[in-house]
């Protein structure tokens, strides 16, 4: 449902979103707890040059959580943007220093802020910092990897896949999720139609793990010259000390060519 109202003052525009999420059996299965309906409701703002954004999701499918986003132009060229999220009651299975699994249950925040920059001649650059106050600190990251070198060791010494199997249970408790850290700080700089060549788009992303210093390094070349195709070329480069996050990775680096069709 959609309720949108503008209004003649600072406060010129105000859009109410509400969605409904039923998760029972086959419907939405993997999304939480099963046998509840959740409600999701997004309030937008527009406060003078100020977007805003208010964001809540209840249900017992999983915990209370709720957040805020704005975006400013603070020029023509120069913008800032913000996210903040609260979890409450997450629950987390983790690895301790001696190798042990263990649960937890705590509510955690979520937080971004961002600046992007337009130059004149079409570089565009944006810088992020983000916390994610749910993902694991470096000695937990370090028990998992350790786990993950044993299991490769007893297989190798015994031929049992044992530990293997421990550490795949493991992984699929969160270890093998997106941003497993707490702090990155992120990079990006792309310039469109360099040197007059139309439809190109050559760019740079940069990851770093501020808490173990593993980064990775993506430089990137877009082409869209063709009607309603994309192609995109991407090499990535990982690196970091033992038992950090990108240097741990399944694979060291990755030559990517992606070719995407809309229709």
């Amino acid at each position: 449902m959609d309720l949108i109202k503008s209004f003649n003052r600072p406060l010129q525009a105000m859009a109410l979103t509400t969605v409904a999420i039923p998760v029972y059996e086959h419907v939405n299965e993997d999304f939480g707890e099963s046998g509840y309906m959740n409600v999701a409701a997004k309030l937008y703002m527009l406060y003078r040059d100020t977007d805003i954004d208010l964001v809540l999701f209840t249900g017992n499918s999983r915990s209370l959580r709720y957040g805020i986003d704005f975006s400013r132009n603070l020029t023509t060229n120069f913008e800032i943007h913000g996210e903040y999220a609260y979890l409450t009651d997450l629950k987390q299975n983790y690895l301790g220093p001696s190798g042990v699994l263990a649960g937890r249950e705590r509510s955690v925040s979520r937080y971004l802020f961002g600046l992007r920059y337009l130059t004149e001649n079409d570089i565009t650059t944006i810088i992020e910092y983000y916390h994610n106050g749910a993902g694991f600190s470096s000695e937990e990251l370090t028990a998992f990897y350790q786990l993950v070198e044993d299991a490769d060791s007893h297989l190798a010494d015994t031929g049992s896949d044992l530990i293997i199997q421990n550490a795949k249970t493991v992984s699929s408790m969160g270890y093998n999720s997106p941003n497993l850290g707490r702090n990155y700080l992120y990079l990006k700089i792309n310039q469109k139609d360099p040197f007059n060549i139309l439809y190109l788009t050559p760019g740079l992303i940069a990851i770093v793990n501020l808490d173990d210093r593993s980064y990775s390094i993506s430089p990137e070349i877009q082409y869209t010259g063709f009607t309603n195709w994309e192609l995109r070329l991407r090499y990535t480069f990982l690196n970091g000390g033992t038992f950090t996050e990108f240097a741990e990775k399944q694979n060291k680096n990755k030559l990517e060519l992606r070719v995407r069709y809309h229709f």
